[in-house]
């Protein structure tokens, strides 16, 4: 098995449900770094989130069922969207961060 790496993958994804928006970004932020995935999450409206994956895919499957698992937000959360998935080279985010919209 030496050498022989897991390759990258990239995704956007999308949360959608009622959740309570600085808890749900804290506790998608928790995970995502537990999981050592990069990328960022950000609220885009009363009721979705969205933001970028980027990781190996069975840790992003992981991070999915986590989010979706979560007992405080079982009710809540309607959908979990995984799009654009794809094999990439290299990461274009150094961590994982809550990103928000400075209008």
């Amino acid at each position: 098995m030496a050498g022989q790496k897991e390759e990258i993958l990239g995704c956007d994804f999308e949360v959608r449900g009622k959740v309570p928006k600085e808890a749900f970004e804290l506790f998608a932020l928790a995970q995502a770094k537990t999981l050592g995935l990069r990328g960022f999450i950000t609220q885009v409206s009363e009721e979705k989130f969205k933001g970028r994956l980027e990781g190996e895919g069975k840790v992003i499957d992981a991070f999915k069922k986590l989010i979706l698992a979560a007992s405080e937000y079982l009710q809540a959360i309607k959908e979990f969207i995984i799009k654009n998935l794809k094999v990439i080279q290299e990461y274009t985010y150094k961590t994982f961060e809550i990103k928000t919209d400075k209008k």
